[in-house]
């Protein structure tokens, strides 16, 4: 009984030390750097657009302070999951990649996005399947820059 309590005690006694060397969690805000994007030939415009609205690239800068971002290799990739007694596949999952490489000053970070969605394929109407994997990928899309987005604001800290 008496060992228990020691127990509890030491135990209660970590948690609050380890606790103390918390630290809040802050974003750096992404409007205070001026950014250089460069995109590779096989990203889709409907990405370009969506990063360049959101990070706002200087063209003319004297290239100091400046994070520099290339984006390449991106990937969509479709695969078709069956399953059961039917000859049709009743899940599609969806995955999206990209390469990333952020350069600030002497920082220099690769990192590889991915954003994996599945959904039901069992519609008889093929258009519908097509419209819902068009949906899908600008989900998809809007994951990456999501992703690269806190990346970016992390990069800082």
């Amino acid at each position: 009984m008496m060992q228990k309590k020691y127990l509890f005690l030491i135990s209660l006694a970590l948690i609050f030390i380890q606790g103390c060397g918390l630290n809040q969690y802050k974003l750096a805000n992404i409007s205070n750097y001026d950014y250089s994007i460069a995109f590779d030939e096989g990203i889709p415009e409907s990405l370009e657009k969506k990063i360049n609205s959101v990070f706002k690239p200087t063209l003319n800068s004297d290239g100091k302070d400046v994070y520099k971002i290339n984006i390449k290799n991106y990937k969509f990739d479709r695969y078709d999951i069956y399953a059961g007694q039917a000859l049709r596949s009743l899940e599609v999952e969806v995955r999206s990649s990209m390469e990333v490489s952020l350069n600030f000053n002497d920082i220099k970070i690769n990192k590889s996005l991915v954003s994996v969605k599945r959904f039901n394929s069992n519609e008889l109407n093929p258009l519908a399947d097509q419209e819902t994997l068009d949906f899908i990928k600008n989900q998809s899309i809007n994951d990456l820059v999501n992703q690269l987005f806190l990346e970016v604001s992390l990069i800082d800290m």
